[in-house]
């Protein structure tokens, strides 16, 4: 199923409940879902819609013979089957308290009540968003679903600023004060109230053992156990890039290992090296590659930039990590990859068999890893309502949370989980629910069963790539000799150029990290088209009564962070929010 709601009924609930429900409807309607198949139980309204680029599938519920029923939503492929057949034989294990969470892969949402209790629970890193209002009142895949059912609704500043500087809000908050993400740790239990308790064992690091050769043998047998569910579940349907990268070419390479022939496509301009080395690999092997040249679409006219804004706006429920001001490409080409119910790979979370913050070996304090890598901002920027040791404090507390870290100090171990539990559940996690919601996507090197061993890996086996390179060529030497966009192949260890390269990152102290973004010079002139004055006026009022509280939008010079910031204006626009010192 591609989204869902849930509305609790009874006690305090029971007046408002039509009142939450109907502008959930609303808004899925609005974002281009056909008719939901309702589920009613004494606890909560329930309502899980088809995916919508392939509305007239299966619904993957399973409903009992006595009126019990288990509903997925997202993408879980569960003892070797996706859909109807997974949820039935989820409901079944439910049932007899017997759920092999070993056998459970993807990012998913499961509700259902095969105890007699209703539940619900996420994937354990909580990879697939879901959203409730404060009273735990209101559930959904949607965030502007449960924004909806808030009456009165207040700016979270400290979100603002996450949103636009790092293209996600984390720690479970959102721009709007009373509408949080749950994480993933956590289910739910409504049994006349509303109960949590943990969702399924311990997903941290498992303790390393044996040597390099151990590590990669260790980590494919993982991957090729989910690489042999997807195959069984999906055949040649399935939908995935070919880049320059690591992340790619492994995914490539485990299909081909089981003799699958997905549809395969690179993103960028022609001589972008990406698609270079891309088309090398596919007329060599013989592979059909689609290119597409986003920046190569027709010109959008300023006339047509506020349809395509509400257009994104509904499909990428409000707050998508790069916004919604584009010229309409990105839905365009996240459409055409599961138009006929094709799986959407993604070899985004890749990087958790490499060094991804590109820090050495040892602790850190929780301030120079913020510096670090969440850093990438210019206070001069922001109106006086924006204090940086605040903003750092507030972060700080949430990777302290992620991580399960007392104190102001990270082991590398914490570092190495916060990737997965931080960075990806929070960022990646967001592009992983927009895609489930068109249809079926997973990101297969971020799951439960691949995050332990791979956590667990020594970082001199992950430095410069070594460990990725290395599995890469035990599953396919030949795809392994092709160069890559790093300028050398992955059949054999990075050469000296590569690693010197890198260490210039890894050794570079984190106070001179903290300022590295704002040394680079960056001009309005760059921005696209569709983020002129005479576009984004289209769409939303150009005076920025909302965001000029918290930037000098004028000289807002990033088009990424300025991109966001329209966002986040036009979100605000639409819902009236209370400021945070109470101005409206």
């Amino acid at each position: 199923m591609g989204a869902f709601y849930l509305v609790r009924r009874g006690g305090a609930f029971a007046p408002g409940e039509a009142a939450r429900a109907e502008p959930m409807r609303a808004h899925f309607a609005a974002a281009g879902f056909k008719a939901p198949l309702v589920l009613e139980t004494p606890e909560a309204e329930i309502a899980v819609y088809a995916k919508r680029a392939d509305p007239t599938a299966p619904a993957a519920v399973h409903r009992a013979p006595d009126g019990r029923f288990t509903a997925v939503v997202g993408t879980l492929l569960y003892r070797a089957a996706k859909g109807a057949e997974a949820a039935a034989r989820l409901h079944a294990d439910l049932a007899a308290d017997a759920m092999d969470w070993s056998a459970a892969w993807g990012h998913f949402c499961v509700i259902g009540n095969a105890t007699g209790t209703l539940r619900l629970f996420t994937d354990q890193l909580g990879i697939y968003p879901v959203w409730c209002d404060e009273a735990a009142a209101a559930f959904s895949s949607a965030f502007l679903a449960v924004l909806g059912t808030v009456t009165r609704s207040t700016v979270n500043a400290q979100c603002v600023y996450e949103y636009v500087f790092q293209g996600a809000t984390y720690g479970g908050e959102t721009p709007v004060g009373e509408v949080r993400r749950l994480d993933g740790t956590r289910a739910f239990a409504f049994d006349g109230g509303c109960r949590e308790d943990a969702n399924g064992p311990p997903t941290g690091p498992r303790d390393p053992t044996g040597g390099f050769d151990d590590c990669v043998e260790r980590n494919l047998a993982n991957l090729r156990r989910y690489f042999d569910t997807i195959g069984a579940c999906f055949g040649d349907r399935i939908d995935t890039a070919l880049s320059g990268g690591y992340d790619s070419r492994l995914t490539y390479a485990l299909l081909r290992e089981r003799g699958l022939t997905p549809r395969v496509h690179v993103y960028g301009r022609a001589d972008d090296a990406d698609v270079v080395v891309a088309r090398r690999i596919a007329e060599a092997e013989g592979i059909a590659l689609e290119h597409v040249d986003k920046s190569a679409a027709p010109s959008l006219p300023a006339e047509a930039m506020a349809e395509t804004v509400a257009r994104n706006y509904a499909a990428f429920d409000g707050t998508p990590p790069d916004g919604i001001f584009d010229a309409g490409g990105d839905l365009a080409s996240r459409s055409r990859r599961c138009a006929k119910g094709e799986l959407m790979l993604n070899g985004g979370g890749g990087e958790i068999f490499r060094n991804f913050f590109y820090l050495p070996d040892r602790p850190f304090g929780l301030r120079r890893f913020l510096w670090s890598f969440y850093a990438g901002f210019d206070p001069k920027l922001c109106t006086r309502a924006f204090d940086e040791n605040r903003y750092f404090v507030a972060l700080g507390d949430k990777v302290r949370a992620a991580a399960g870290a007392t104190g102001d100090a990270l082991t590398r171990a914490d570092i190495e989980y916060l990737y997965v539990a931080f960075r990806c559940r929070f960022w990646m996690g967001r592009n992983n629910g927009l895609n489930n919601a068109l249809g079926h996507s997973l990101t297969p090197f971020i799951d439960p069963n691949i995050v332990g061993d791979a956590n667990a890996a020594p970082l001199r086996f992950k430095n410069f790539g070594r460990l990725e390179a290395a599995m890469i060529r035990a599953v396919d030497p030949r795809l392994a000799a092709y160069p890559s966009a790093y300028g050398h192949g992955f059949d054999r260890d990075p050469p000296v150029r590569a690693i010197a390269k890198g260490l210039t990152t890894l050794l570079r102290p984190p106070l001179l990290r903290r300022y590295t973004w704002r040394l680079h010079r960056r001009s309005r002139e760059t921005f696209p088209y569709y983020l002129s004055d005479g576009h984004v006026g289209r769409a939303i009022d150009p005076a920025f009564p909302y965001m000029r509280r918290f930037f000098d939008v004028g000289r807002v010079d990033d088009a990424a962070h300025y991109a966001r910031l329209c966002t986040l204006e036009y979100l605000f626009q639409r819902v009236g929010p209370a400021m945070p010192d109470g101005g409206s």
